[in-house]
């Protein structure tokens, strides 16, 4: 009688042990899926970067003048960025510019430049807008001169040293201010093919 009420007692443990198992081992597992999605995230963000010492300073032709001139990355992506959108936008969608402005212009150094003695013009038509300080400051607000230039700036070093790769390498990075609610695949605008830019739905 005392075997047959042991062994009831040890299946109702048992019984009542299983749970705890189960739920041990899916935490193990579940722990195991996060920290690997974080690694690939880290690990995706790391892709972002690139050495910054291989582009501290870039040669840029200003159309008007045919002149080269050598200039420091992020000094220069301070005037496309100020040229290229409102200063009166949110700071995130100026800093999402600074990476796009920044991608297209290692895109354009490290691919096949268009200007012989020069990586990128100051033409849009051709390569990026970009605009001087003076002519910049010129056309804001006395008042606010000073303070739009600073969040030029900070959109740009906040953002420093980082771009846009696809499968490790600079994407081409098209860019536009409107989209009409729809993007468009860029083999129907100029032909070739680029996997990494799809037709999208977008609000704006």
């Amino acid at each position: 009688m005392k075997k047959v009420v042991i062994a009831i007692i040890l299946f109702v443990q048992f019984i009542f042990l299983i749970p705890i198992l189960f739920t041990k081992s899916f935490e193990i597992k579940q722990t195991s899926v996060e920290e690997e999605t974080q690694n690939n995230v880290q690990n995706e963000v790391q892709d972002i970067s690139y050495n910054y010492g291989d582009y501290q300073t870039i040669k840029l032709l200003h159309a008007k003048t045919g002149q080269v001139e050598e200039v420091n990355l992020d000094e220069y992506l301070c005037h496309v960025v100020s040229a290229e959108m409102p200063v009166t936008f949110e700071i995130e969608a100026l800093k999402a510019q600074a990476v796009v402005a920044r991608t297209y212009t290692i895109y354009k150094i490290t691919g096949s430049p268009k200007h012989e003695n020069a990586n990128i013009c100051d033409d849009s038509s051709c390569c990026q807008a970009w605009i001087s300080k003076e002519d910049r400051l010129a056309r804001w607000e006395e008042n606010l001169r000073e303070e739009n230039w600073k969040k030029i700036e900070q959109v740009v070093y906040s953002t420093k040293g980082k771009m846009i790769t696809y499968e490790g390498k600079p994407i081409n990075a098209f860019f536009h201010s409107n989209s009409g609610g729809k993007t468009e695949i860029p083999v129907n605008v100029w032909g070739g093919s680029y996997p990494y830019l799809v037709a999208v739905e977008t609000s704006r």
